[in-house]
């Protein structure tokens, strides 16, 4: 019935332009209760296979069996159509751009793939319009082409979407479209839109009383431009004269009324149970959130106590709510106050190595749930290791104080107070001070015990030293007397003495032996040795010499005096070399005599 009740008058133009074969194909349906108007622009160049008229006839002919709407039966009308092309393809892949309008004649939903176009016109105004599925329309939309230059544009016809291919189709479909009594639809190819744009249009369903009229006032101005090589065209418009009116309209509003108050009544309480709900959910969130904002504020506060009860409620709450992202969050820093609070409490029963152990698995904590009380972590921490640290200190200076190291524990004990002191560790402070106090006292009463024994040993000394100094004056007199002697040795050895040297050296032995220095006993000993050989030398370089004088003397009573001069000279060397002055002196007067009687002789050399 709706069919009668309406009135939509269609008109349309196909024809081949410029080529020999026309490509373009428009066909429609007009049911009982939807009509369906499909327009195709075949785009590939085989010669035996119209992919545009097999395009559209296998869309009409799978519609008609059951007309429908629905975007998914038009993406399905579109997918069959493309598998037939695929199909149908021999010699050439065949390819198309399509359009489709389906109609209930109230509303109309559109649907395309390429580059063949849809405009619905209302009161004289461009309404709706679909866009290419082509290179070009992307750089328009991106603005890097101009509206107005589309239709000339070289890209124009290079598609991305288009029945034919092998990928997977991705059509436009439109949403539904209410229609009004004399709107006007035109489905266009590119042989019209290259040619003639909307506006032309536009112009040319002005005054135009029926569907014809626009058909041929459009061929007009398309043929008067006389465009080279025209594309195929195909133009159809649709004149919607009368829309359906569904005369049951009010009964069936008031049928639906009826069946919806009821429905409208459980939403609305549906609603107000959900309000209410929320709302309560909202507020527990809201406390929750006061909670941890409490909670954060307390731990700024460094009372992790009430911090852990805020943090406690907040999470009784987020289980409730059953915010496990929450939940997961709040449980972290809940644990980490709890830790928080062992530590503390280690710290305050003196259980320092615990205390530690648990701040810095705090710390460990504390980085997954947003570094939580670090600062106060930290400072803890330290605390608890100072405090061992002066515990340690004083037991070593027990261990040394057990070993009778009394300084180093002295020393000990004195750092561990000092420590103690600056970090109020009030025991260990007394500890150390007592442990002090004990070694002061013990060394006070050992200074006496020294003092006094000091002093006696001072009196003992004294009379010691006494005689002592009695004894090591006799000794140094004893010493002097030696040295003296020593160096009177010294002397005669320097100039020859031998014998005197030796007597002194003997004499300096005697006394260094008798004051008990025997190592200078022994270093005279070794000077005696010495000048034992040097008289030993002496005796023996004397004899020879004496021998060169006997000799000398000899030839001399001869008349020879040079070779007498000359062992006189030998003998002058020996007893100069062994220091024996007087028979130096001797051979010397002797040498002069000779000397005064050979120039006697040889006259000539003086």
């Amino acid at each position: 019935m709706r069919k009668i009740n309406s009135k939509f008058i269609t008109t349309f133009i196909s024809e081949s332009g410029s080529f020999l074969q026309n490509k373009d194909y428009f066909a429609f349906v007009e049911l009982d209760k939807f009509a369906i108007y499909v327009i195709a622009d075949g785009i590939d160049s085989d010669a035996d296979l119209d992919s545009a008229k097999i395009a559209v006839s296998n869309i009409i002919s799978n519609f008609s069996e059951a007309p429908s709407m629905r975007k998914g039966f038009l993406k399905k009308l579109l997918n069959l159509a493309n598998k037939e092309l695929i199909e149908q393809s021999k010699n050439l892949r065949l390819k198309a751009s399509l359009t489709i309008v389906v109609t209930n004649y109230v509303k109309i939903r559109y649907a395309f793939v390429g580059n063949t176009r849809f405009c619905l016109f209302r009161e004289g105004f461009l309404k709706y319009k679909s866009q290419d599925q082509s290179l070009t329309q992307q750089l328009v939309d991106k603005e890097k082409v101009q509206l107005d230059k589309l239709a000339n544009h070289e890209e124009r016809n290079n598609l991305y979407c288009y029945l034919g291919q092998d990928q997977n189709l991705t059509p436009y479909i439109s949403k539904k479209i209410k229609l009004k009594n004399g709107d006007i639809i035109t489905l266009l190819t590119k042989g019209i839109w290259e040619n003639i744009d909307s506006s032309e249009i536009r112009d040319g369903l002005v005054e135009a009383t029926e569907s014809q009229e626009v058909i041929d006032n459009v061929e007009d101005m398309l043929l008067s431009k006389q465009p080279k090589d025209l594309e195929n065209y195909t133009l159809a418009v649709i004149f919607i004269d009368k829309i359906y009116e569904n005369p049951k309209l009010k009964q069936k509003i008031k049928k639906i009324v009826l069946t919806l108050i009821p429905i409208i009544l459980i939403i609305l309480i549906v609603c107000s149970v959900f309000y209410f709900k929320n709302k309560k959910r909202t507020e527990q969130i809201n406390e929750m959130n006061y909670c941890i904002k409490n909670a954060s504020n307390y731990i700024e506060d460094e009372n992790f106590i009430r911090a852990n009860e805020e943090y406690k409620n907040a999470l009784d709450l987020a289980k409730k709510l059953k915010l496990e992202e929450k939940r997961s969050d709040i449980d972290k820093y809940f644990k980490l106050t709890e830790i928080i609070i062992n530590a503390d409490k280690y710290l305050q029963d003196s259980k320092y190595q615990d205390a530690l152990d648990e701040y810095l698995n705090a710390k460990e904590k504390g980085y997954y749930a947003d570094n939580l009380g670090k600062d106060y972590i930290n400072e803890q921490s330290n605390k608890t290791n100072q405090h061992i640290l002066v515990l340690d200190v004083l037991k070593q200076a027990d261990k040394k104080m057990e070993f009778e190291d009394i300084q180093g524990a002295k020393q000990d004990y004195t750092i561990a107070r000092d420590l103690a002191a600056k970090i109020f560790f009030k025991e260990a402070k007394q500890e150390a001070q007592d442990k002090l106090d004990k070694i002061n006292e013990d060394e006070a009463k050992k200074q006496k015990e020294e003092k006094e024994e000091e002093k006696a040993l001072e009196e003992e000394q004294a009379k010691t030293d006494e005689e002592e100094e009695k004894e090591a004056k006799e000794k140094l007199d004893a010493q002097l007397n030696a040295i003296e002697m020593a160096k009177k040795g010294d002397l005669s050895y320097s100039i020859g003495s031998y014998h005197d040297s030796k007597m002194y050296y003997i004499m300096a032995q005697e006394i260094y032996k008798q004051i008990g220095m025997y190592s200078f006993s022994d270093e005279l000993e070794k000077k005696i040795l010495l000048t034992d050989k040097k008289i030993q030398e002496a005796t023996i370089k004397k004899a020879k010499a004496d021998t060169y004088v006997k000799d000398a003397n000899t030839k001399f009573d001869q008349g020879n005096l040079n070779e007498a001069k000359i062992l006189y000279l030998f003998a002058k060397d020996i007893y100069e070399e062994a220091n024996l002055e007087d028979d130096l002196k001797s051979v010397e007067e002797k040498i002069k005599v000779i000397n005064t009687l050979i120039d006697k002789k040889n006259p000539k050399n003086l």
